[in-house]
């Protein structure tokens, strides 16, 4: 018989005096949380935050954190300095890293630090948004859409209502960029107007193994060892922005049970969706996407792993890549677990009974959810052709090249104004430089070989594009026939085929035209035709977000949209694998982990790392979790106290927290952040950067 002692009775304690609420307990205790703790900041829960932290909020807190955070592309960043210093993560910052890397120079592989102002380096295309003020444009969008038009009318004209207000915002300032977001799917409509900076400069980050030490392995898992930082520096005219607005870097660092808010972009989740939605993704899309990942990693990985020169071109490929497998897995597994689905077909039960409750609200939204269901069944039926009636054959640039060489005579023939963007004329050099450039033919050959495997098995023999692709051949024969009698690779037939138009089109031999010609026309067809099927679900789905208001009101979140919001949350442990998760992990737990996989990829250390172990206090914390909402976008958010200082920054989330995309829950769902003690021990003894950490921490 096992003997329990008090330190085991302790730890007990412990572990339930952090637990954070089931799901079951949390929605009954806060209603309407299962659509998740991503609140915007026009429409705080103050209420919530109030009966459930005891914390109420000092005047101008919010405006502060609001303007102390940015935008950058994909992702989150924030103020944290006076001078213009933004912190945010490295895998955000990696097309910034590769950009200013000269020859001879491996930033990604070794880091970057820039000591003085002089030697920091200008991200090229690259900006920050900062969020200024969110208005209500909810009557202007939807008074636009007159009635008794078609699904597809109605999604123009409100398109073009918001481009109206979009400008007419512009219009307003120079610096600033105008963003009507839909909310709830179109139950509300805000406008966001941010100021944009636009000279970023590259100031700290850390080596590539550091940054993502343990690899795609470690990915989505916890615990983690990752120095995932890095900084910019905002410029205008010339000269550091002066931030009045920024996080002030907690001297203290955070403890477990604290209270803490995550504040960023969260990119998209799926919380508003419905049943029919959630198994369409689970039996369509998600197994389409995940076998496309398999086919095409492994062809990148051995490219990789016979040349250098492939591996640095391809490694941000493949990093995009083996992230988003594991993602999707992750919110696939979400949908295959029985107990998630049957309590969101609960709730979803739950809700349509409050709606038929209502005779009004009834007439105006009852049918909504079997329409979405009659539309996503459309949808699964023609999902095969719309993945193999396709320029975009996995990334292969050869078709897609060739598809934009078919499709350019077509658009030229039109009014300027109505012509795809890349065909108009203001864009035409940009069109030339993306039809030109080299060609990776082993590539090429190998990815085509892929999707052309993937289309034997799904398109019937009589399907007139596996007709044309494959023929009679194998797939690694119609590939490699294909990319050794094409004329595309040549710069000149190139230019000739663009200026020729369409004679010289038609008149084309070139087998990645010819299947082009063959595509075109079924392509447009079909996209027509699933334009129009998710032009009427967006209108099920505003009716649903409508019904959703008219039930709730404003004290359910709207589903991530990439604009700013902020997620309360706290430090706390979590059950897994039989034991326990501690909240935080620390440089000790770093170098075991090195050590017990004898520095093999991708547990590798930069000699930096291995020079400075006996210099590292190891006991301090380098990475932590809580139980905030977050996904996608995410990246890069500062977490921050109760009184707005920075005590980590979101890097990712843990395995469980994945499903959390279509329903939230906190039992054993985690953030994952850099620890900011971790951040400001490494930085100064790692990298020798301690005029960054004088500026961190206001000296």
């Amino acid at each position: 018989m096992r003997r329990y002692t008090f330190a085991a009775f302790a730890l007990a304690a412990a572990v339930l005096a952090v637990r954070p609420l089931g799901a079951q307990e949390l929605v009954r205790e806060y209603p309407g949380l299962e659509t998740g703790t991503m609140w915007t900041f026009d429409v705080p829960p103050l209420a919530y935050w109030a009966a459930r932290y005891d914390f109420r909020p000092a005047t101008g807190w919010l405006d502060h954190v609001r303007l102390s955070s940015v935008r950058q592309p994909g992702c989150s960043a924030s103020f944290v300095s006076g001078q213009g210093l933004v912190m945010t993560n490295h895998h955000c910052a990696r097309g910034c890293i590769e950009a200013v890397t000269r020859e001879g120079e491996d930033f990604i592989e070794d880091g970057f630090y820039a000591a003085t102002r002089d030697e920091e380096r200008s991200c090229p295309n690259f900006w920050l948004d900062q969020l200024l003020s969110i208005r209500d444009v909810t009557d202007s969008v939807v008074s636009a859409v007159p009635s008794g038009v078609t699904p597809t009318q109605a999604a123009e004209a409100r398109a073009a209502a918001i481009v109206d207000i979009q400008d007419r915002c512009r219009a307003t300032g120079e610096s600033l960029n105008c963003q009507v977001v839909t909310m709830y799917r179109g139950g509300q409509y805000k406008l966001y107007t941010f100021r944009r900076y636009t000279d970023v400069r590259l100031v700290f980050a850390p080596d590539g193994t550091a940054a993502f030490f343990g690899g795609d392995p470690d990915n989505f898992t916890y615990p983690r060892y990752d120095l995932d930082i890095s900084f910019y520096r905002a410029y205008e005219d010339g000269q550091p922005v002066e931030s009045t607005d920024h996080l002030v870097w907690s001297a203290q660092g955070s403890a477990e049970g604290d209270l803490v808010f995550v504040v960023g972009n969260p990119g998209s989740t799926g919380r508003l969706n419905t049943i029919a939605q959630m198994e369409y993704l689970r039996d369509v899309q998600y197994p389409a996407q995940l076998t496309g990942y398999a086919a095409r990693i492994p062809v990148l990985h051995d490219l990789s792993s016979a040349d250098p020169q492939r591996a640095r071109t391809y490694r941000n490929q493949i990093f995009g890549l083996e992230n988003s497998q594991k993602a999707v897995t992750g919110y696939r597994a979400g949908l295959l677990d029985p107990g998630l689905m049957e309590w969101k077909a609960t709730w979803e039960k739950e809700f349509r009974a409050k709606v038929a409750a209502n005779p009004d609200l009834k007439a105006q939204y009852g049918s909504a959810w079997d329409e979405i269901a009659k539309i996503r069944a459309a949808l699964a039926s023609v999902d095969a052709r719309r993945r193999y009636h396709t320029f975009n054959m996995y990334g292969s640039r050869l078709m897609n090249v060739a598809g934009m060489l078919v499709r350019a005579p077509i658009e030229m023939a039109k009014p300027d104004a109505e012509r795809a963007r890349p065909y108009q004329e203001a864009n035409r050099a940009q069109l030339e430089r993306m039809l030109g450039g080299t060609v990776d033919t082993l590539y090429e050959r190998r990815i085509l070989a892929a999707f052309f495997e993937g289309m034997a098995h799904e398109l019937p023999a009589g399907d007139p594009v596996r007709r044309v692709a494959l023929g009679n051949r194998a797939p690694e024969q119609a590939a490699a026939t294909m990319v050794g009698q094409t004329v595309l690779t040549n710069p000149e037939q190139v230019r000739g085929l663009l200026t020729g138009g369409s004679a010289a089109v038609a008149a084309s031999s070139d087998p990645f035209i010819a299947l082009a010609r063959v595509i075109e026309p079924l392509e447009r067809e079909l996209g027509a035709k699933v334009t129009d099927l998710f032009d009427r679900e967006a209108q099920q789905d505003e009716r649903i977000a409508r019904a959703l208001l008219a039930v709730f009101g404003n004290s359910v979140a709207p589903d991530a949209t990439f604009s700013l919001r902020i997620s309360d949350g706290v430090v706390a442990r979590y059950p897994y694998n039989g034991t326990i998760a501690a909240p935080y992990t620390t440089f000790y737990g770093l170098y075991d982990r090195w050590t017990a996989f004898k520095g093999q990829d991708p547990w590798v250390m930069h000699q930096r790392w291995i020079d400075a172990k006996d210099k590292l206090d190891l006991a301090t914390p380098i990475n932590a979790v809580s139980t905030n909402d977050i996904i996608g976008g995410n990246s890069g958010s500062p977490v921050i106290n109760r009184d707005g200082e920075v005590v980590g920054l979101i890097f990712d989330g843990n395995i469980e927290q994945l499903p959390n995309r279509f329903l939230y829950t906190q039992s054993v769902a985690r953030s994952v952040w850099v620890d900011a003690r971790g951040i400001v021990e490494a930085l100064r003894k790692v990298y020798g950067a301690g005029t960054l950490v004088d500026e961190l921490l206001g000296h």
